[in-house]
């Protein structure tokens, strides 16, 4: 006598429904979670990255507001964008930027307190600490952690540019759209291969490994997407900063190799967890994925550029005493 196979319940028609409306409401819910943060609950991303003293949110320094405004001047941004963006201050040592000068939820941009520093007293006030023990300044790391610190104001002012200008583009929105899009991928060439091959005639074991190596692919679709266009705004944003002039250039160049001193230092500075973050160089490492433009090649880009400008400085000059 034949026993019948018994039919799983997502196989009949009321499971299949259910399926659907689970992948569409987990897509939602992902495209919510990176949309939101960035437009309706802007002002609360803001105050969760805010830096605190005592407990109350630190106001930006007068110091820095008027930076921000001769970043404003310098980009020349129009009077309606000027409007949607706010500037604060973040905690850490990066800066930070979130939302779209294109929403009308506005942007936030946060300037970190290290801004303020002025000498290396300003440091030793504030008792910075790294793994929750004191910095000893007197130490090779320290000195370097001390110098990659301090700032100065066109280097500042670089920076400010630059959050400035990541905003100015429909990023979190393509961000937004990448997980539901890549959660479909993957649900309808689920979908698509089991009815072609008929594997809901198979065993249970051959269904799973193919919706696994289908999210595989599916997860690395989304991580390329999402990192291609992070590189992609980071490319651009460096160009056009090129094109303020060479003291931006060189700003540039002094930015990210005081980044690099950063990083160095607290590879040093925190043990292992500093190894296993930080390259030897200052990079930051990262398994498969490469999130951002490598720290060191987007120094080198400006140092590039620095050059070329020189060069042609000194052409201009040979050809002009040729005239003469």
């Amino acid at each position: 006598m034949s026993v019948k196979r018994p039919v799983s319940w997502f196989l009949t028609e009321t499971g299949r429904k259910f399926a659907f409306a689970l992948v569409t409401g987990s897509g939602l819910a992902l495209t919510a979670a990176k949309f939101t943060p960035h437009t309706l609950l802007l002002d609360r991303y803001k105050e969760f990255v805010h830096y605190y003293s005592d407990g109350q949110p630190v106001p930006l320094p007068k110091e820095l507001e008027d930076r921000y405004k001769s970043c404003l001047e310098i980009l020349k941004l129009p009077e309606i964008h000027r409007k949607l963006i706010s500037p604060f201050s973040v905690y850490g040592y990066d800066l930070f930027h979130a939302g779209s000068v294109n929403s009308k939820f506005g942007v936030a941009v946060g300037i970190p307190v290290n801004f303020t520093y002025k000498s290396f007293e300003d440091i030793e006030k504030d008792g910075i600490q790294v793994n929750q023990k004191k910095v000893d300044w007197s130490t090779e790391a320290g000195k370097k952690l001390a110098n990659a610190l301090l700032l100065p104001e066109k280097v500042q002012q670089f920076a400010i540019c630059r959050e400035i200008m990541m905003t100015q583009n429909n990023k979190f929105l393509y961000e937004s759209a990448y997980p539901f899009a890549c959660l479909f991928l993957v649900y309808n060439v689920s979908q698509y291969i089991n009815s072609k091959f008929n594997l809901y005639a198979g065993p249970v074991s051959m269904r799973l490994s193919l919706y696994s190596i289908v999210g595989l692919f599916g997860l690395g679709t989304y991580f390329l997407m999402k990192d291609m266009t992070e590189v992609h705004y980071e490319t651009t944003v460096d160009k056009k900063l090129c094109e303020l002039g060479p003291d931006f250039v060189e700003s540039g160049a002094i930015f990210y190799e005081k980044i690099l001193q950063r990083n160095q230092a607290l590879r040093e500075l925190m043990g292992k967890e500093g190894e296993a973050k930080y390259s030897k160089l200052g990079n930051e490492n990262f398994f498969l994925r490469q999130p951002r433009i490598a720290l060191i090649h987007r120094k080198q880009f400006f140092e590039d550029k620095l050059k070329e400008i020189k060069t042609n400085n000194e052409e201009e000059s040979d050809f002009k005493e040729l005239i003469v």
